[in-house]
């Protein structure tokens, strides 16, 4: 005699399948160098970021920076300038993360297993950003 599955049993895989798929989110970015932002592909708050200098840096500052939103009162956006990164982030004694005539890398990171993603930016003799390799979600 062969058993039957119950409908309810095929239900909860289903549901198991569903939640398994949406649980993991992506965490592209890319820079928006007309807005000078960092971008979120699925509007996904930069709730952690990571900032390393490429290039050589001839002022001997702080070439890396883990940056974490700590604070539950703030909104973090999904699209972030790069000029509102020190007061989002509280960065205490910091003036300035980017260097004129620079090549930096920017991670996303995501929660539990989502990853991370890099992507890298060139700046010009102003420290504005003219270059990047993700312009782009796609």
């Amino acid at each position: 005699m062969k058993k039957k599955t119950t409908p309810t049993f095929l239900m909860i895989k289903i549901l198991f399948f569903i939640f398994l798929l949406s649980s993991c989110q992506s965490t592209d970015i890319y820079f928006d160098i007309k807005n000078q932002s960092i971008v979120s592909c699925n509007g996904r708050p930069l709730k952690r970021i990571l900032i390393e200098c490429d290039s050589l840096n001839l002022k001997d500052k702080d070439c890396y920076y883990d940056l974490f939103v700590k604070n539950k009162n703030i909104k973090i956006p999904s699209a972030l300038n790069i000029n509102e990164i020190i007061n989002l982030y509280d960065l205490k004694n910091v003036t300035q993360i980017f260097y004129s005539n620079s090549c930096y890398k920017i991670t996303f990171v995501g929660g539990g297993d989502d990853g991370y993603t890099d992507l890298k930016i060139w700046t010009n003799n102003k420290g504005q950003v003219y270059k990047t390799n993700k312009s782009t979600c796609k």
